[in-house]
C-alpha cells in the first residue's frame, strides 16, 4: 500500500509539474503583451505584491508563524527579484519565444553552478549540451555580433533562475513552503516599491486587460506554480524537477505562435529545438 501511495504521489506530483510548466510558459507573452500598458518593474512589484497578500490570507487561515527561517525567505525573495525584473526588462527587446528559448537555459547553468559549488561532476554530456545550447543561442540570437541587451537581460534571469533552484533545493526539505513563499514574494514585492520610488518609475497601469493578467500572473504564474515548485522539490530529485521545467520554453514557443501571433522564424525554431536538446542532455548522469 505505502509504494502505491508513494508512486500515484510521485505521478500527481509531475502533472502538477508539467502545468506548472504550462503555466510559466504562458506568461511570457502576457508580460510581452502586457508591457505596453505597465512599467516592467511595476509590473513584478504589482504581481508578487497580489501574490504576497494572497499567501498571508492563507497562512492567517492556518494560523501559521509568517516570520519563521526568515533568512531563507529574504534570500529567495532577492534572487526571485532580479530573475523576473531581468526577465521582464529583456521582453521589451526580444520577442516572447526567444525569450522563452533563452530563459530554459538555466536547465544548464544548474550542473554549472553545482560543478562550481562542489555539489556534482560535469560528465560528457555537458560538454554535449554546452555545444548545442551555444548553437541554439547563435541562431536564436543572430550570433554574437546581434547579441543585444534583451539578450544579457535574458541569460542573466536564466543564471538567477538556477540559483534560487539550487538555493531552494538546499533549505525546502527543513522549511515551510507555504510561509517561504509568502516570505519570497514579500520582499520581491517591496524590492519592486522601492525600485519604483528610486528611480521615479510610474505605478499607473494603463489597460484594464493589463489588470486581469497581472491577476492570473499572481495567481497562477506565482502562487500555484511556486507552491507546486517547492512542493515537488520535497518529493522528488532536482533532476526530474529540471527535466519537466524544460518543457517550459517549448509551451512560450507554442503560444508565442499562436495566441501571441508572433511569425514562425526558421532560425528561431531550429534554435529552439538545439537549446532544448541541450537541456535534455544536460540531464543526463545528473546526481539524483
Amino acid at each position: 500500500m505505502t509504494k502505491i501511495t508513494t508512486k500515484t504521489k510521485i505521478i500527481f506530483t509531475n502533472f502538477a509539474m508539467l502545468t506548472a510548466a504550462v503555466i510559466w510558459g504562458s506568461t511570457f507573452i502576457v508580460i510581452k503583451d502586457g508591457l505596453g500598458d505597465v512599467h516592467a518593474v511595476t509590473m513584478v512589484c504589482y504581481r508578487f505584491g497580489l501574490a504576497a497578500l494572497l499567501m498571508g490570507m492563507i497562512l492567517v487561515f492556518l494560523r501559521k508563524k509568517p516570520w519563521q527561517h526568515l533568512k531563507e525567505g529574504v534570500i529567495l525573495g532577492l534572487l526571485l527579484f532580479f530573475a523576473y525584473t531581468s526577465q521582464a526588462l529583456a521582453l521589451y527587446y526580444l520577442l516572447a519565444v526567444d525569450g522563452g528559448f533563452i530563459a530554459g537555459l538555466f536547465v544548464i547553468f544548474v550542473p554549472i553552478l553545482s560543478f562550481i559549488c562542489g555539489r556534482e561532476k560535469l560528465h560528457w554530456n555537458f560538454m554535449v549540451a554546452v555545444i548545442l545550447s551555444g548553437i541554439g543561442l547563435w541562431s536564436v540570437t543572430g550570433g554574437v555580433g546581434n547579441l543585444g541587451w534583451g539578450d544579457f537581460l535574458m541569460l542573466l534571469s536564466a543564471a538567477i533562475f538556477a540559483v534560487h533552484i539550487l538555493y531552494a533545493d538546499s533549505v525546502v526539505k527543513k522549511c515551510d513552503i507555504l510561509v517561504l513563499n509568502f516570505q519570497q514574494f514579500s520582499v520581491v514585492a517591496l524590492a519592486g516599491f522601492f525600485s519604483i520610488l528610486v528611480f521615479q518609475l510610474p505605478f499607473t497601469v494603463t489597460s484594464l486587460d493589463t489588470v486581469w493578467w497581472i491577476l492570473y500572473l499572481a495567481l497562477f504564474g506565482n502562487v500555484l506554480a511556486y507552491l507546486v515548485q517547492l512542493g515537488a522539490q520535497k518529493i522528488i530529485s532536482p533532476t526530474v524537477c529540471a527535466m519537466v521545467f524544460s518543457l517550459e520554453p517549448v509551451f512560450a514557443a507554442i503560444f508565442a505562435w499562436t495566441l501571441g501571433g508572433e511569425k514562425i522564424i526558421m532560425t528561431d525554431m531550429v534554435g529552439g529545438v538545439l537549446i532544448i536538446m541541450a537541456i535534455i542532455f544536460a540531464q543526463i548522469y545528473r546526481k539524483e
